[in-house]
């Protein structure tokens, strides 16, 4: 794991912390919704979707518009103070 000092270099960073810092999260399968056929990871933009080269699993707000990919949510949790609620289908 990268120490804070490290992460706050991180080429990642942009201005997340303005829309997702205490965000409420929760881990979800990827599913189409609306005109789009896939979503980015937030940070890495890392592609969620349904064919097979994509992402399938990831973290998103409860809306399911904003996505983090597993390894930007492990790296950033800390710093963003996200919650991880329950799947609510």
């Amino acid at each position: 794991m990268k120490n804070d000092k490290n992460l706050c270099d991180d080429w990642r960073l942009t201005n997340q912390m303005n829309y997702l810092f205490g965000a409420v999260l929760q881990k979800c399968v990827y599913k189409e919704l609306g005109n789009s056929d896939h979503e980015h990871c937030e940070f890495c933009w890392a592609k969620f979707g349904v064919h097979e080269d994509m992402l399938h699993v990831g973290y998103c707000t409860l809306d399911r518009y904003r996505w983090i990919c597993p390894e930007c949510y492990h790296d950033f949790k800390d710093m963003f103070r996200w919650k991880l609620t329950e799947i609510s289908e």
